[in-house]
């Protein structure tokens, strides 16, 4: 059954979080194909029942069939990637959630999922690369040397880093073990960012945040955002971290958390909350600059920040009321957002609007993830599918 990020304040006068979105991690030894459930477990604000639209959907309706046509066209998302769209035992699993997909360019693309999956598209074709785990991945970081893969910092996968002879996988990645978090910060990873080609990560914690160096060919850990300081604002448990530059994050979370964080590649990084005037817990931003960011949440929320610090503008007509999991764009009139029941939304400077999705019949995928180097190129992830526009990666 599925639960909205939506919640209704009964009364509550506080930004406590709700809950950490956790994603299940599959042992070495006996891989779980089962889809992780990161969702916020909190209560709808109308009492509706839960939607249907899993995976498996039933026989679709006159207006689910015009936004799920049979043949693909070029304005259309078809199934392109690491899954065969007919056959689930060919490519990876349909059971298979792509958690994580980024690029440094429409070359250069990666992702990463449940049981160990992980691919690469290099321009021409999508390849499954061999993590040499089953262990679910839920982050991905494209930096400077390489890519780092990760679903808890007890294990960093890393492909190009490290020593070339500590037992390489077959995809060439290697087991570089436990990170440790700065002393007095926490381990329980909810969200992670850095620009491509960074050698800083940040990581948002159950308690705050900090940072990740990987210049020198060690990860190193820099404090960021104390507990202390997030025990005053709301920056525990940030579902969604995103920057336009090196110098300024923006990040949400559970219970409508939003905060701006100054100073990211300095000494003493300052965060600021902002008020987004919802109590709907926000999963995906995109930073379209320093002083603007478009967020999204629970019950087809979509919110947009111009720079003012009390004055997120809840958007209005918005085609859906699936909950949204991630957003991304490339300008202010080339904007995507993803979510449950093959939900897949684009901004054209003027209106949010329903993306077709052709080849997946009966099929209605949560979609979780959502990355693009330009207009007219976009790649989608989720439980058992990669999109992109065409069919044509």
């Amino acid at each position: 059954m599925k639960t909205s990020r939506s919640i209704f304040a009964l009364g509550a006068l506080s930004l406590a979080t709700a809950s950490a979105l956790v994603g299940a991690c599959a042992s070495d030894e006996s891989p779980d194909l089962a889809p992780e459930d990161r969702r916020v477990a909190v209560p709808t604000n109308d009492g509706a029942p839960a939607e249907a639209g899993d995976a498996e959907a039933g026989p679709c309706t006159t207006d689910d069939c015009e936004l799920f046509p049979e043949s693909c066209a070029a304005d259309v998302l078809c199934p392109a990637g690491v899954f065969d769209p007919v056959d689930p035992t060919k490519g990876l699993d349909w059971r298979t959630r792509v958690s994580a997909l980024r690029g440094r360019s429409a070359t250069d693309v990666w992702l990463v999922g449940t049981v160990g999956a992980a691919g690469h598209f290099d321009g021409a074709t999508w390849k499954t690369s061999d993590l040499g785990s089953t262990e679910s991945q839920r982050f991905l970081w494209l930096s400077g040397g390489g890519e780092v893969a990760f679903g808890s910092l007890d294990r960093i996968y890393a492909r190009g880093l490290g020593p070339s002879d500590a037992g390489l996988s077959a995809g060439g990645w290697v087991n570089l073990g436990s990170v440790a978090a700065p002393p007095g910060y926490g381990r329980n990873v909810t969200a992670a960012w850095a620009p491509p080609g960074a050698s800083t990560l940040w990581i948002a914690t159950d308690r705050d945040l900090w940072r990740l160096d990987s210049s020198g060919g060690t990860f190193a850990a820099r404090p960021g955002i104390a507990a202390s300081v997030c025990n005053a604002i709301p920056c525990k448990s940030l579902q969604s971290l995103h920057g336009a530059s090196a110098g300024t994050l923006w990040a949400v979370g559970d219970v409508g958390a939003a905060v701006r964080i100054t100073g990211a590649d300095g000494d003493a990084p300052e965060a600021t909350p902002s008020n987004t005037t919802t109590w709907t817990g926000l999963a995906g931003v995109w930073a379209a600059s320093d002083t603007e960011a478009w967020a999204v949440g629970g019950g087809g929320t979509i919110l947009h920040n111009t720079g003012a610090r009390l004055a997120w503008e809840v958007v209005s007509g918005v085609p859906t009321n699936e909950d949204l999991n991630a957003v991304w764009g490339t300008s202010a009139s080339d904007i995507w957002a993803v979510g449950d029941a093959g939900v897949v939304l684009h901004y054209d400077g003027a209106a949010w609007s329903r993306v077709k999705i052709a080849g997946l019949g009966a099929r209605r995928p949560d979609l979780s993830t959502v990355w693009s180097p330009g207009p007219g190129r976009v790649w989608i992830g989720g439980q058992g599918v990669v999109l992109a526009l065409g069919g044509k990666s």
